[in-house]
């Protein structure tokens, strides 16, 4: 009867150990994906060539910001505690495109974003309280 109950609490164990480790894992971090832009200031974002997305990457060694608005690549610098975020001015290339108004509008609410959060592979951008982007998690390819 002992042997059983010892079993049982190895099991136990081993089975909660790996269960928690999995749910570390799954645990979706800002810096470790490419963010793709899925809805700005409450509308789906639709852009007019298929090559044009807009999408933001994050490298928290460096608390540095890139990405491609539109036609456009842009990079800064962002500062981070718990869950409020502060982007610094952007710098981008100048590429006229077809949607710059919409690249305008992605920059000003990047001016204005004060906190985020990340859940179910969706990050969520907040200004004031308000959610004013959503963006959605795309998987990077490992380099060999």
């Amino acid at each position: 009867m002992g042997i059983v109950k010892i079993g049982l609490f190895l099991c136990y164990v081993l089975l909660g150990g790996i269960s928690s480790c999995h749910s570390t894992m799954d645990k979706v971090k800002l810096d470790e994906v490419k963010w793709e832009l899925e809805t700005l200031n409450g509308k789906e974002v639709k852009l007019s060539g298929s090559d044009n997305v807009i999408f933001i990457e994050f490298d928290s060694s460096e608390k540095r910001v890139s990405g491609r608005a539109t036609c456009n690549r842009f990079f800064g610098n962002y500062e981070i505690d718990g869950e409020k975020i502060d982007f610094s001015p952007m710098g981008a290339t100048r590429m006229s495109c077809p949607d710059l108004n919409k690249e305008t509008e992605f920059f000003k609410m990047l001016d204005t974003v004060d906190t985020y959060s990340i859940k179910d592979k969706l990050l969520s951008c907040f200004s004031k309280a308000k959610l004013v982007a959503t963006f959605k998690m795309i998987k990077q390819e490992v380099a060999e």
